[in-house]
């Protein structure tokens, strides 16, 4: 009676120890869970500002050929190169590169803006000067949805 008493005590310590064992194995796959998670959103947050600190080293060696390009005595292909350059200006901003922005583009986002609304402009202008807004506001748009800030 006594050996029966004494077994049936070890086996409800037994199932005691075993169920906190399986809780405590629980909490540690919880929390590695959740540290790897942690590790994986670091990540993901890291590929995104390199992806986009190598864009936009990818569009400044692309500005600086085209800046740096003598020019061509073919109008359409001049004509080419500077909307190429007018669009990666637009797509690095104003910010970083006044003097070239200055130079290369003239409007600020806003005078481009005016200029698209403004029935007295020619359509060819405001059609370029709404390609340029897009453009930019594209780009503001993908950085404000992505957490991706720029430097």
């Amino acid at each position: 009676m006594v050996a029966l008493c004494m077994g049936i005590a070890d086996r409800r310590a037994a199932d005691c120890r075993a169920r906190e064992d399986r809780r405590r194995a629980d909490d540690r796959a919880r929390q590695d869970r959740l540290a790897a998670n942690k590790r994986a959103d670091f990540d993901r947050r890291e590929a995104r500002l390199l992806a986009n600190h190598h864009f936009r080293l990818d569009m400044l060696v692309r500005l600086a050929r085209n800046v740096n390009d003598p020019g061509h005595s073919d109008k359409k292909i001049s004509s080419q190169l500077a909307a190429e350059r007018a669009a990666l200006l637009h797509v690095l901003g104003p910010t970083g590169l006044p003097l070239t922005w200055e130079t290369y583009v003239g409007p600020t986002v806003d005078e481009s803006r005016t200029i698209a609304a403004d029935s007295a402009v020619d359509m060819h202008k405001r059609c370029q000067q709404e390609v340029a807004v897009k453009i930019t506001d594209e780009i503001a748009a993908w950085e404000s949805s992505s957490a991706v800030r720029r430097a």
